[in-house]
């Protein structure tokens, strides 16, 4: 069964800071390989990925997101939300649709809330799972907890209600030359996370590129 495929570096949801004005941005890019919240998503195949997120300039935005999957299948996802920040504190609140075209794979709709102090940051999550099937439609939750220093992270995920499973991931992110990279290592703790590829740990490479209009 399919579970939640966005992808964790690709682009924090509730991570856009209010600016002084309404932005405009699009990003492209490509993973070796595609996991989200410690579950496989490909067959280890390698995924391009593209998205597009407008900032309102006042805590509020959307945005969009898609990746390829196995068999010419894609994801597209939509988010929004807002996100503000108090001296060390930051707060944000925001809604996530996932889907396919693959009219068989179920589509995801979650309500996130987040926060963080200064290396600290925790997000919990209230999902449903609408299958092609009612009888298998599930709700479930997620929480991580992260802490980073100067690119560095590492988090520990669980999932509860009628999902179980965690996860740690340990990851460098930098910027070269207007380039966006990471490395990512992930485990999984619980081998009951079940996703399309067979492998319960991968080491995980990602580039991307913004460009701000």
């Amino acid at each position: 069964m399919k579970k939640l495929t966005k992808n964790a570096i690709a682009v924090t949801l509730l991570a856009a800071s209010a600016s002084a004005s309404a932005e405009l941005s699009l990003n492209v890019g490509a993973m070796s390989d595609y996991w989200f919240r410690g579950i496989d998503q490909t067959e280890n195949n390698a995924s391009l990925m593209a998205g597009a997120d407008y900032d309102f300039g006042n805590g509020f935005y959307v945005g969009t997101w898609g990746a390829q999957l196995d068999d010419a299948e894609l994801e597209y996802d939509l988010y929004g939300g807002y996100s503000g920040s108090y001296e060390d504190l930051s707060y944000g609140v925001g809604y996530a649709g996932y889907f396919y075209t693959d009219s068989d794979v179920s589509t995801y709709h979650e309500l996130i809330f987040s926060a963080g102090y200064k290396f600290l940051s925790a997000d919990f999550v209230l999902g449903t799972e609408d299958a092609d099937d009612s009888a298998n439609d599930a709700d479930y939750t997620f929480f991580s907890l992260s802490g980073e220093y100067e690119g560095a992270y590492l988090t520990y995920g669980v999932f509860g209600e009628d999902y179980e499973g965690d996860y740690v991931e340990a990851g460098y992110g930098t910027s070269f030359q207007g380039l966006d990279m990471s490395l990512a290592y992930i485990k999984q703790l619980d081998t009951e996370l079940d996703g399309d590829g067979e492998k319960d740990s991968e080491l995980v490479f990602t580039i991307s590129k913004t460009f701000d209009l």
